[in-house]
């Protein structure tokens, strides 16, 4: 069990910094997986924000070698893009917190 989310609350200190509604990212943990959920709020095409917090994750992830599953969510009858959901196990996750604790960055 993590004691402490590192990584979520450096994801949600980078929102700040960038001017993104840190509520634009959700954590859910469901049994051994932990799921990152970005909402898009464009309705044609993907908002810049949303790009910028999938490429955040994307380097800090990638950076700890980290295993992840990306999956795009889209809403039904179209191409309309509603979230992007960055998929962790929980062995991984708790690894990307520990790392972040003890100052890999």
């Amino acid at each position: 069990m993590i004691k402490t989310d590192y990584y979520q609350n450096l994801l949600k200190r980078t929102c700040k910094r960038n001017n993104i509604s840190p509520r634009r990212v959700r954590f859910e943990n469901i049994e051994d997986l932990v799921v990152i959920h970005v909402k898009n709020q464009l309705k044609e095409g993907v908002d810049l924000e949303s790009f910028k917090i999938l490429n955040f994750i994307l380097q800090t992830v990638v950076h700890f070698n980290i295993k992840f599953n990306q999956q795009l969510y889209y809403y039904p009858g179209g191409n309309r893009l509603d979230r992007v959901a960055v998929t962790f196990e929980k062995d991984d996750y708790v690894l990307l917190n520990k790392k972040i604790e003890e100052g890999d960055v």
